[in-house]
């Protein structure tokens, strides 16, 4: 019912704004993307020639959250929308959005990806469903080489949207993938020597980055649904065994749970944010913590 009144107060605002003709004179085009690092990428290849419209906003949860009606306004006046592909909001929304605006065009930006599938989901210990076991894992922006294919599926499909700009976003676009290039080979240094080691996080956002680094995430919560007491025994019993101290928590989840967990294992709790915007920043400082933990060794 939620659902289908913000889909109507959209409808009603995109109809008055259409009635009320404003004068379009320096009004930027507009592109929607889900979550903010996706906005990051893109207003790294524009340079501010495109407005980016996202629909999933700071501090919110992307596998809940439930767009405004200026959200969707602005969708209904968007060129394209990027997807990443396998998250939550968007399998329960794409088909509304695609409805409000026809002629808007969907790019799949998981489309090129090596995705990890459920079967490929695992740990050493016995929390036998955890992470997105009942779906493809969506958090590829948490890897720089599936980053480095999103933004390639960007540009191309900018400059397809935005010819006048084509020669300013390719070269914006190969400035973004030599940076991404040094930060992967500095991330490379830095773990090298802790390849094979364990970390653990709260909520399995971090499955890419570990697949790229060869290193190992444990997740805490199954499906979004708090661990079973038999699977905190077994976590507890892991995290000794490989004498994990630190827990990982999301920005947008609450600590409560992790903070008890962590006191178990004689630990503490670490915050990262996979969601904020600035994603060379973000993944360095994640590179950094992870590495910390082994540190002290």
């Amino acid at each position: 019912m939620k659902k289908l009144l913000i889909l109507l107060i959209a409808i009603v605002l995109i109809i008055s704004c259409k009635s009320n003709k404003q004068p379009e004179t320096d009004t930027k085009p507009i592109v929607t993307a889900s979550i903010l690092p996706q906005k990051y990428f893109i207003d790294r290849i524009v340079n501010g020639k495109i407005d980016v419209n996202v629909m999933v906003p700071e501090g919110s949860d992307p596998h809940i959250y439930e767009p405004s009606a200026k959200q969707m306004k602005d969708l209904s006046n968007s060129n394209a929308y990027f997807k990443m592909g396998h998250i939550e909001f968007e399998l329960a929304w794409m088909s509304k959005f695609a409805a409000l605006n026809p002629s808007m065009k969907i790019v799949n930006l998981s489309k090129n990806a090596l995705l990890i599938e459920p079967e490929n989901l695992h740990d050493d210990h016995d929390h036998e469903d955890h992470g997105h076991h009942h779906g493809v894992d969506p958090h590829i922006w948490s890897s720089p080489l599936e980053v480095k294919k999103i933004c390639k599926l960007l540009v191309e499909n900018l400059v397809v949207l935005y010819p006048d700009y084509k020669d300013e976003f390719e070269t914006n676009y190969k400035t973004l993938i030599s940076e991404i290039d040094s930060l992967d080979l500095s991330i490379k240094e830095k773990l090298k020597t802790i390849e094979g080691k364990k970390f653990m996080i709260y909520h399995s956002a971090l499955a890419y980055f570990a697949r790229d680094y060869n290193l190992e995430q444990i997740s805490i919560e199954t499906d979004g649904k708090e661990p079973s007491p038999i699977e905190i025994k077994n976590i507890i019993e892991l995290a000794q065994k490989e004498n994990i101290r630190v827990i990982f928590v999301q920005k947008q989840f609450n600590t409560n749970s992790a903070e008890v967990l962590a006191r178990e294992i004689n630990g503490h709790v670490v915050q990262i944010d996979p969601l904020g915007y600035d994603w060379m920043q973000t993944t360095k400082l994640i590179s950094n913590e992870i590495a910390l933990i082994y540190s002290v060794e």
